[in-house]
């Protein structure tokens, strides 16, 4: 089969396109024929030794699948359906035509999307609901979401004002009309907004990591909860009253099936930025490192 696969870190030029055999499912899990593969920013930090894994080289690629089931176990789902689902981090495997995934990790994929619209959810929306979850969002809550119109972003901003939340998101200027179409009562420009000196907010979701995270502590009212992404919390900038926690993202089957049922009912947007043939997933990869994708970049089989 072909597949994406890099043997030693480094910049996207490692990445090869190349024949693998295919791969064995072990007990409770399902193969899949790849359709398409989300591309995130854990895939190039993967690439670049950040996220490791004690698997010896070459390692496989991508979290994100999409595809039709070519082999199930007692339970699962049935042999020939669409589904859609997240690998177990931290090993990669989805950037290649058939990948083994539990069977626990993935649900139906939702009818009015397409492998490639699919293919950029789980990951993302998984983190965005299981951040959310974790600081307690809920109705009349303010809740600020960083770099809104990203991947992860653009999922929470949806799911927070699902939940009845008043949803703040941050975005560059030419993004902030894509984020009122989603919902958010308060778009803000990263570049000249200065959040500190409005009202406080209840949840700050941060994924950005670094001076974002550092600001954050003072944008939270005393209660209130800040969910940290990319990176550790910073206990230096800690501040008494205010809860602070790391969200690691997990697959979760079940959680993706009731996200599928909101997007098959319209109540959530997938924005999808490009669709790219698997042999640029390095061009994809260098892409996302950039920065200022809006929503997903996703690799078609």
């Amino acid at each position: 089969m072909r597949a994406v696969v890099f043997s030693r870190y480094g910049d996207e030029s490692v990445l090869e396109l190349t024949e693998r055999p295919e791969p064995t499912p072990a007990d409770g899990e399902i193969l899949v024929e790849v359709k398409a593969a989300g591309v995130n920013p854990v895939d190039w930090k993967h690439r670049e030794g950040a996220v490791r894994n004690d698997r010896p080289f070459p390692l496989g690629m991508g979290w994100d699948v999409a595809g039709v089931v070519r082999s199930t176990v007692p339970g699962g789902p049935a042999v020939g359906e669409a589904v859609y689902g997240m690998l177990p981090l931290p090993y990669g495997g989805a950037y290649q035509e058939l990948c083994v995934v539990p069977a626990s990790a993935v649900a139906p994929k939702p009818a009015r999307l397409s492998y490639p619209e699919a293919a950029a959810v789980p990951l993302a929306a998984l983190t965005a609901w299981q951040a959310l979850e974790a600081a307690g969002a809920a109705s009349g809550l303010r809740v600020l979401v960083h770099a809104g119109a990203g991947g992860v972003g653009h999922f929470a901003v949806q799911f927070a004002r699902h939940l009845g939340a008043h949803v703040t998101a941050t975005a560059s200027a030419p993004n902030l009309a894509f984020l009122r179409g989603l919902g958010v009562h308060e778009p803000v420009d990263r570049a000249t907004a200065d959040l500190a000196a409005g009202e406080p907010f209840d949840i700050v979701l941060d994924t950005v990591g670094g001076p974002v995270q550092h600001a954050s502590w003072q944008l939270l009212r005393l209660g209130g909860t800040l969910i940290t992404l990319p990176e550790p919390v910073d206990e230096s900038y800690r501040r008494p009253g205010v809860t602070a926690r790391r969200v690691i993202v997990t697959p979760d089957g079940e959680a993706l099936r009731r996200i599928g049922a909101l997007i098959d009912s319209q109540a959530v947007h997938v924005e999808v930025q490009s669709v790219l043939p698997l042999h640029q997933a390095a061009e994809a990869q260098r892409t996302s490192q950039d920065g200022g994708v809006r929503g997903k970049l996703v690799l078609a089989l």
